[in-house]
């Protein structure tokens, strides 16, 4: 039997509840990063641990990489150009393409951002056993992966 829409509980959607814990995550650890001198975002945050993980990229990698369009990685770029926390360099292979690096104070950022990260992750965390963590990562890649493939 069909439910009815009346039924249907918002509160109780997944999405709803991963978007809202997301916004206030991201929300405080931005906070956390001005309070220690970096005023910047979550998302930019991303991108500098991926260049610290995997090296200099193109704006095209860094947009697949994070699931975002190229307008949108090319501003942030921008942003953390404009702070010294990156450089763009010109593709050796085709000038029309830049690299994109952290620069010395990117790094020196990375020392302290990486802890307030770790730090806060552990806050949030500490009281819920360490099976539902696991739990709730293996379902949130499961759905991750499953929107993945009908896009």
């Amino acid at each position: 039997m069909r439910e009815s829409i009346m039924d249907f509980q918002l509160e109780q959607a997944i999405g709803l509840n991963v978007n809202r814990t997301a916004f206030l995550m991201t929300e405080e650890i931005a906070r956390r990063f001005t309070a220690h001198g970096y005023p910047i975002s979550a998302q930019d945050f991303g991108i500098l641990f991926r260049l610290f993980k995997q090296g200099a990229m193109t704006q095209s990698e860094i947009a697949s990489l994070m699931m975002r369009d190229k307008t949108t990685i090319t501003r942030r770029i921008d942003g953390l150009v404009k702070k010294n926390l990156v450089q763009r360099s010109p593709e050796q292979r085709d000038r029309r393409y830049f690299r994109i690096d952290l620069t010395p104070e990117g790094n020196r950022a990375l020392q302290v951002m990486i802890p307030l990260v770790r730090d806060f992750q552990q806050e949030m965390l500490s009281d819920i056993p360490d099976e539902e963590k696991a739990t709730t990562i293996k379902t949130l890649k499961h759905i991750s992966n499953k929107l993945i493939q009908i896009r």
